[in-house]
């Protein structure tokens, strides 16, 4: 694998959408360049955790969307895989009253009852698709952050949806940013994850 760390703008400095668009910018970059480095431009997988959770399985379910590419609408930013760690996959129904106070005051800078098509747009939830790349979707049951409930939701809804491969792994006793740190637990997750991963490669390489 080659892996490339992307970055993107942070709030509260910057305003939803310029997060996914720094996102969508960096994988027409990988399609573009990645080859120079051994890559294959024809398998691109992301990942992130939290935001970045959320970052990666939004820009894994909005396919080419316009809203998300200004100034560089006709780069391809298709990904065939996403294994987002414990993101947050609905802005309407976040389950915390904080989280949402935070959307609202340093993300979205809006009201949800006043801009809610933007908040919509902005939740992998709500764009769910039958041509979803395969998903492996990795939260821990005791996060406190953002609660569990909100990924179950998530995987329900791909796989009343989509055609291709969801994978959930509910660890117990997680916590948010279990994987900061080196454990038993967070071994065994990079495992999976490399297992799922050379699976989906095997795949698409074969034509499936």
């Amino acid at each position: 694998w080659v892996c490339v760390a992307m970055n993107y703008r942070l709030s509260p400095r910057a305003t939803w959408p310029g997060h996914i668009v720094d996102v969508k910018r960096a994988i027409a970059w990988v399609k573009a360049n990645i080859s120079d480095q051994g890559g294959d431009p024809s398998f691109v997988a992301i990942t992130g955790g939290s935001a970045g959770g959320h970052l990666a399985a939004l820009a894994a379910l909005s396919i080419n969307d316009p809203l998300f590419q200004p100034g560089f609408v006709d780069a391809d930013t298709t990904v065939q895989a996403a294994v987002p760690f414990y993101g947050v996959y609905d802005f309407t129904n976040s389950g915390r009253a904080d989280l949402s106070n935070l959307l609202t005051v340093s993300v979205m800078k809006s009201d949800l009852a006043d801009d809610r098509d933007r908040w919509t747009a902005a939740s992998p939830l709500h764009r769910v698709r039958p041509d979803a790349p395969p998903f492996f979707v990795v939260h821990g049951r005791n996060d406190v952050l953002v609660p569990v409930e909100d990924a179950r939701g998530f995987v329900s809804a791909l796989r009343g949806q989509s055609s291709s491969a969801v994978v959930f792994a509910e660890l117990p006793g997680g916590q948010h940013g279990f994987d900061w740190f080196d454990s038993v637990r967070t071994r065994h997750v990079v495992g999976a994850v490399e297992r799922f991963m050379a699976v989906v490669y095997g795949d698409v390489a074969a034509g499936d």
